[in-house]
């Protein structure tokens, strides 16, 4: 008869073989997923709106790229006599709203509603068909430094409409910023025709007098939005405790680069695995929501405009957009190793340009390559796999291939360089729990125990450096939804014969499917929780998914 391991292993290398047979049938040199065009700043059709205090408004629409979101635009508009020559000129200057917040965000660009309050005389004067000439100009200067790395602009004259459209347009209410505890007062949005403003929640919000007024929490940090309601709505988008002219940077492997996800925020499919894949020999970031590579060519890494941050991948990009963070590149290379970023290693140029830019926080996620990875794409390099034991000769076996590639001395040189060279507080995000639908050599226990390992390497070698600057940060448990015991406890149960496992599955939607199959009497699938998987399934299961990096990102620490 036999054994349930050898069956495990035989279930298990079927379905290897249907994944690699899909793979094997994917278009050979399959079309790789185009990079989009940037958007381009638009300027549309204004109207005339009326405020509570009876005068007139003039209401811009102008469609921005999503890169531009949270950041401040110059918009320029003139009120201009029947022969052209401007009765009167303004320049608004506003941090742009950009509406609800997405995980990821796959959005090319978004409106938002310039508002241009006028006297009497000048409400008199529009209620006649007002000619008006706009301009509005969209720079992203990532370290201001005063070289734009996005620039366009848009020029109109036109007539703005009187009365209501048929879509209802309204003044957006600019990306506000607060200290804890403070308070803040806006306008309320002005529409083409009355409106009654309301908010439905929360508690620190309420309108009064034709204001918006927003309390916010003393210990509240971080960004959040909420909806002003009428007739239409609108969100509002507040970051309590933002820290203006923070600088932050990333480097990393996979997991800092945001692995599956292209530069737009879309996913990567299993059909493009294999030209995903890091490359053998030279690493040039394909696949990375902080890159615009899409085949990985073994070629220069060509950076995403904006780094990824727009896109809200990441869990760098998330953590910077909580916290309001402009000054932002991620520089994470998929598939590199400690080694390729301390000294005298492939991207250490880009260490010191790192370092030269005088970062106030670098967040990475380090030290995984090559060991785990090869690990996790079913080889067994390390020849630990037959140690079925976690108590026994595994432990020792998985320290000895940590030792064997030097991990403790390339993770103590990067930090050494990094804590030498600058002022940064440096964020050490430890690694997640996945196990993928392709770990063959290796079962999900053993799994879950490389992984404590070497994290613990990593606190390990963080606190011989220099434990106050290096401050690790571990991610929440990722549950299988087995028993996964020693390395984690089995505390919970959904199984009507009493077995205990670690949770509700997070993991990715096909290692859910296996463990299915394999555990079908104590399995606990994550799909009653109501939440998305934690882990991506493109990648057989492997990298967190937007929703396993907005869990890693509500671990760091504010700035």
């Amino acid at each position: 008869m036999m054994s349930p391991v050898t069956r495990s292993r035989t279930v298990l290398a079927v379905l290897l073989g249907a994944l690699l047979a899909l793979l094997a049938t994917a278009p050979a040199g399959a079309k790789p997923v185009p990079v989009k065009p940037l958007a381009k700043v638009e300027i549309g059709r204004a109207a005339v709106g009326t405020a509570p205090n009876g005068l007139a408004a003039i209401l811009v629409p102008v469609r921005y790229p999503i890169q531009l979101a949270g950041r401040v635009v110059e918009v320029r508009v003139a009120l201009l006599r029947p022969g052209g020559k401007a009765i009167r000129s303004w320049v608004l200057h506003e941090r742009l709203n950009g509406g609800r917040i997405r995980w990821p965000d796959r959005r090319r660009g978004f409106t938002f509603v310039h508002r241009l309050g006028l006297n009497a005389a000048l409400t008199r004067r529009v209620r006649r068909q007002p000619r008006i000439r706009v301009t509005a100009i969209g720079r992203l200067d990532l370290d201001e430094d005063g070289r734009a790395e996005l620039r366009s602009s848009d020029r109109a004259t036109q007539t703005a409409t009187l009365g209501p459209r048929r879509e209802t347009l309204c003044s957006s209410i600019p990306h506000l910023r607060v200290r804890p505890g403070q308070r803040v007062s806006v306008p309320l949005p002005v529409c083409d025709r009355q409106m009654d403003w309301h908010v439905p929640f929360p508690p620190s919000a309420r309108v009064k007098e034709g204001r918006l007024i927003y309390s916010a929490p003393k210990r509240l940090r971080g960004r959040f939005d909420f909806q002003l309601s009428s007739e239409t709505f609108q969100y509002v988008q507040v970051t309590v405790g933002a820290a203006p002219g923070v600088v932050v940077r990333a480097l990393g492997d996979s997991v800092t680069a945001g692995f599956g996800f292209y530069d737009d925020g879309s996913s990567m499919t299993i059909g493009h695995l294999l030209e995903c894949r890091p490359g053998t020999k030279e690493f040039d970031d394909a696949c990375s929501s902080n890159s615009l590579n899409r085949v990985s060519k073994e070629e220069k890494v060509e950076y995403a405009v904006d780094y990824g941050l727009s896109n809200n991948v990441s869990w760098p990009a998330q953590w910077a957009n909580e916290h309001g963070v402009t000054n932002y590149k991620n520089f994470a290379i998929s598939g590199s190793e400690p080694s390729d970023w301390a000294p005298g290693g492939e991207f250490h140029a880009t260490t010191e340009q790192i370092e030269a830019e005088d970062p106030d926080y670098v967040l990475m996620t380090m030290g995984a390559n090559p060991l785990l990875s090869e690990m996790l794409f079913g080889v067994d390099n390390m020849g630990c796999a037959v140690e079925a034991d976690v108590l026994g000769g595994y432990r020792e076996c998985v320290e000895a291939a940590f030792a064997e590639v030097h991990l403790r001395e390339n993770l103590a040189s990067l930090y050494t360089d990094l804590v030498q060279n600058t002022g940064a507080t440096i964020f050490l995000m430890q690694y997640h729990l996945s196990v993928p639908s392709t770990a063959l050599a290796y079962s999900a226990t053993q799994i879950a125990m490389m992984g404590k390992l070497l994290n613990r390497e990593i606190a390990s070698v963080a606190a011989a450096v220099n434990p106050k600057r290096l401050q690790v940060v571990t991610p929440p448990h990722f549950n299988v939804g087995i028993d996964i015991s020693p390395v984690f406890p089995s505390r919970y149960s959904c199984s009507v014969l009493g077995f205990k496992v670690d949770g509700p599955s997070v993991q990715s939607e096909p290692t859910q499917d296996e463990l299915e199959l394999l555990h079908p009497l104590s399995f606990c699938d994550g799909s009653e929780s109501f939440e998305p998987p934690w882990v991506i399934g493109g990648d057989t299961g492997i990298h967190p998914s937007a929703a396993g990096y907005t869990q890693m990102a509500s671990q760091v620490p504010a700035p």
